[in-house]
């Protein structure tokens, strides 16, 4: 048996790790669809700009750079989204406080919260959290 690939934080590597762990993951939430881009200060590499793709509450796709057709954007410091990929840091309390900034639709924040705040998310990114450097 081979020992899981490690993976760092905001590599291609680990979105496109997040992106096949796809539907057999995450249960399907039929109202939920949104686009968000991610501009994340403050990493080994300076800025890091990624997007996740959400349809019917399943993360669909993710990778680097920026999307243009993305409905709302996040600007969060590296530090605040380690904490909270670890569980340490509740999606409403970083929206609330402002470490996690949002520029774009806010309806669908929203929608964003529904697939964070389910329960399901961090289930989901447990065994990729647990083999990811940063």
């Amino acid at each position: 048996m081979t020992a899981p690939t490690t993976v760092r934080f905001l590599s291609s590597d680990y979105l496109a790790a997040m992106e096949r762990l796809s539907s057999a993951n995450q249960p399907p939430i039929p109202h939920v669809n949104v686009r968000v881009q991610f501009h994340v200060t403050g990493t080994p590499e300076g800025q890091v700009d990624y997007f996740l793709v959400v349809e019917r509450g399943i993360i669909v796709a993710a990778g680097r750079g920026t999307s243009p057709e993305s409905d709302l954007a996040i600007t969060t410091s590296y530090r605040d989204l380690v904490d909270f990929q670890a569980g340490e840091l509740h999606a409403a309390t970083a929206f609330v406080s402002g470490q996690f900034a949002v520029t774009g639709d806010r309806a669908k924040l929203l929608d964003l919260m529904i697939v964070f705040g389910s329960g399901h998310y961090h289930d989901f990114v447990a065994d990729l959290w647990s083999r990811t450097t940063w």
